[in-house]
């Protein structure tokens, strides 16, 4: 008898503030404020920027207003006690402002959520296109304890009081020609089926390169070095390099220098180029004969010294 008269003298909370609804409403006005406000904070709602804190107490207090308002007793009991003492709930009045800002009522169509996620292709799936399995995980109403009171529903063993479970699904999702590093790609309605708008959110991809053995990439161009004998950059030559797709023939000039970068255009990421810098290789190992071709040349040859400028600088 003292702990209820002790309930009785502590303050109350407004529960009708709580749910929305007059202290004259019915259970069935009740019941459809409770199941908006579900929608709306319940825990299957991701709601990005909100204080999570401030989102527990919030579905607390409704789940409390809709225990006591529902049944007769308590309600009766509870309005005798709370005429002239109940009392607002700043936090709730500020979270529910913050997320229906801008809404017009009924007519608002809720925003699905977005679904981000990273797939990694090869050069050659850059420039070509592919197409690219991902799992995608939605949310599903839970058929055990759907309908039932908020407390029931925290004591579900199926999907232990969320009010949903996941279910995987596995799709294959086409990627254009064209892609680079970090690009986004945005599939309308084909991410996470979102609960509370009642419909799939966008699927937002972000393209990763994964590394080629030979290859690497700069902005958008792709860039190699390639070794050549000394005899192909004195005469010239046609070699075969390396691609993304695969391996093309390309022609240096007589006399290449050594750091001398050729642009192959179009065999970069969406519609750039891929630059070849030359490497010209010096022979470790002559032969005796090579020894007096070379000796013999540098008697023909011409050409300057190439340091005397920076002596004539000094």
């Amino acid at each position: 008898m003292q702990e209820d008269n002790k309930s009785k003298s502590k303050t109350t909370k407004d529960y009708y503030y709580v749910l929305g609804v007059r202290p004259d409403s019915t259970s069935e006005e009740i019941q459809e404020a409770y199941n908006e406000l579900y929608d709306k904070f319940g825990p299957h709602v991701n709601m990005a920027g909100q204080d999570p804190e401030a989102m527990l107490k919030a579905y607390k207090d409704i789940c409390e207003a809709y225990e006591m308002l529902m049944e007769p007793n308590r309600r009766m009991d509870y309005d005798k006690r709370s005429k002239d003492s109940r009392q607002s709930v700043a936090d709730l009045r500020a979270l529910w402002t913050k997320h229906t800002s801008g809404q017009t009522g009924e007519h608002q169509r809720v925003q699905a959520l977005a679904l981000e996620a990273e797939i990694e292709v090869t050069l050659k799936e850059a420039i070509k296109g592919c197409t690219k399995p991902i799992r995608i995980s939605d949310p599903k109403p839970c058929e055990d304890c759907s309908g039932q009171k908020p407390v029931n529903r925290m004591q579900c063993a199926t999907c232990r009081g969320l009010g949903y479970f996941n279910v995987e699904r596995n799709e294959e999702i086409e990627l254009p020609a064209g892609l680079y590093d970090s690009m986004e790609i945005k599939k309308p309605e084909q991410g996470r089926f979102d609960l509370r708008a009642g419909r799939h959110g966008d699927l937002i991809i972000k393209i990763k390169l994964k590394p080629h053995p030979v290859l690497n990439v700069l902005g958008r161009d792709v860039t190699l070095t390639v070794p050549v004998t000394i005899y192909e950059a004195l005469l010239g030559a046609e070699i075969e390099v390396p691609c993304a797709t695969g391996k093309v023939v390309m022609r240096i000039v007589a006399l290449t220098q050594s750091g001398r970068v050729y642009r192959l255009k179009g065999l970069g990421l969406a519609g750039a180029d891929q630059l070849v810098t030359i490497e010209v290789v010096i022979p470790q190992h002559l032969t005796v004969e090579e020894v007096n071709s070379f000796r013999k040349l540098k008697e023909l040859s011409k050409e300057p010294n190439p340091r005397a400028n920076l002596f004539n600088k000094s």
